[in-house]
């Protein structure tokens, strides 16, 4: 075992204990990260890349016990070891961690021999377990079956989804209406564009990551129903099926949109990250496209779509440049700062995504575009401060560009969290009161406007957590 091939974080409230532990395991050649608080542990756990967890109980806020569970929401012992590491010694402390899900317990003063020797016991059984899993993807992909490039409609995937339609297409996959043979349900099917079909291993990591990553428990976040892959290395999640368009396309037609609109769609929005922000999950490709206003019987619910599947496809698609009509329209044009950097971030950079999109609707156009150079728009994101509104009616503009200027802060530690974001935006809005429905001085042409109202979305009462006119 090679030590320098894994990252161990190191939970504790004592800097002296931290610190000590930290160094000695980085002597014996282990990658070491620290936190001195459960919620900081939370938040590094989500940005993924952590092998096992020395985890202290007893600090202030957020408990050992309160991030153990937390975590085993999303990870399992053996994909995430987590040795708990504390004074505590009474049996039923003990238990109780072992219930929740610790894989060891150690009591302090910590004997550092012991310690690194449950370490590379866990590293082993967690490598021998990784191991297993890519033999056994391995066999499987020698059955014959249907490849990412042969699938279409009418196929059958993993013998219980017939593909009807392509109803859409992206950067990490292609969309399909799909029925549950099973069930005879309609559901929406996405076949992920990845690596994973030219790598076993690359298969086990997917199978590990995918379902804990993918789910995050909301009403206004799309529900993911099923998530596999197939003998033959097709990656594939199951959702529900939504009727409506989503915001790229909403944008499309109506061009630009007035502050209150925007606040009806990106709060619920706001809602959902701060949700996902708490479990530790950042969402990592919060776009127009990623936005779903689907309709119902009872009106308009927004729904975000594609949580997790940023981290689970991996950096090789973050990286692509994506175009439309010579314009960057892909990941790059609403990344923040801080992804383009080798450091770390959090649900902040969500914010600034999600700022990025409110810029769009407000101006009808980005603020940083490249036609050829996605390098370019990274420095831009990185250096220039974002043009100043000009589409927006006068009386409106210094308003909404605060809210903006709060989002597109560079400097994530200047940016509010999801719900501090969703209060600035909300109050901006309810401030301007009537002045709020002034549109662009460009008014969107009477095709357009016919073209939308057609689709029956009705925003005059949209809930923020739900359809509207719900009584």
């Amino acid at each position: 075992m090679n030590p320098s091939e894994y990252n161990l974080l190191v939970v504790d409230d004592n800097p002296e204990n931290r610190d000590v532990l930290s160094r000695r395991l980085m002597r014996k050649g282990f990658e070491v990260r620290t936190a001195e608080g459960g919620e900081e542990a939370l938040r590094i756990i989500g940005e993924g890349a952590i092998d096992l967890v020395l985890l202290d109980i007893m600090m202030p806020g957020v408990s050992g016990i309160d991030v153990l569970r937390e975590v085993r929401r999303t990870h399992d012992e053996a994909a995430l070891p987590i040795i708990m590491a504390t004074a505590k010694t009474e049996s039923e402390d003990i238990v109780e961690c072992l219930e929740l899900g610790a894989n060891d317990y150690v009591t302090k003063p910590i004997d550092f021999p012991v310690v690194l020797a449950r370490i590379q016991m866990q590293l082993r059984t967690r490598q021998s377990r990784q191991a297993r899993e890519t033999a056994a993807v391995a066999a499987a992909l020698e059955t014959i079956g249907p490849s990412v490039s042969e699938l279409g409609p009418g196929m059958l995937l993993a013998e219980r989804y017939r593909l009807d339609s392509q109803v859409g297409s992206g950067a990490f996959g292609a969309v399909y209406r799909a029925t549950h043979l099973e069930l005879d349900t309609a559901v929406a099917v996405k076949i992920l564009r990845t690596s994973v079909e030219t790598g076993a291993e690359a298969v086990a990591r997917f199978r590990r990551e995918g379902i804990s990553t993918c789910r995050v428990k909301h009403p206004n976040a799309v529900t993911v129903v099923d998530f596999g892959v197939t003998n033959s290395g097709v990656a594939y999640l199951v959702m529900e099926l939504l009727e409506g368009l989503s915001l790229q396309d909403d944008l499309e037609l109506r061009s630009s949109f007035s502050p209150e609109r925007c606040a009806q769609i990106l709060l619920p929005v706001c809602d959902v990250l701060a949700v996902a922000h708490e479990a530790g999950i950042i969402h990592r490709d919060i776009k127009p496209s990623n936005i779903f206003i689907q309709e119902t019987i009872r009106g308009a619910v927004i729904k975000v779509l594609d949580f997790g599947i940023a981290k689970i496809v991996g950096a090789d698609a973050l990286s692509r440049s994506l175009t439309l009509d010579g314009t960057i329209l892909g990941t790059p044009a609403y990344m923040a700062p801080e992804r383009f950097k080798s450091g770390a971030y959090d649900g902040r950079s969500d914010v600034y995504s999600l700022g990025i999109t409110l810029y769009q609707m407000l101006e009808s156009r980005l603020p940083f575009v490249n036609p050829t150079d996605a390098m370019a728009v990274a420095m831009m994101h990185l250096h220039d401060p974002p043009p100043p509104l000009r589409s927006v009616h006068a009386d409106v503009r210094e308003t909404m560009q605060g809210v903006l200027d709060v989002a597109l802060e560079k400097n994530p530690d200047d940016r509010p969290d999801a719900l501090e974001f969703r209060k600035v935006l909300a109050s901006a809005v309810e401030s301007l009161g009537e002045a709020a429905d002034y549109v662009r001085l460009d008014i969107v042409s009477p095709d357009e406007d016919r073209d939308a109202a057609s689709l029956n979305l009705d925003f005059t009462a949209l809930d923020e957590t739900g359809p509207i006119n719900e009584e």
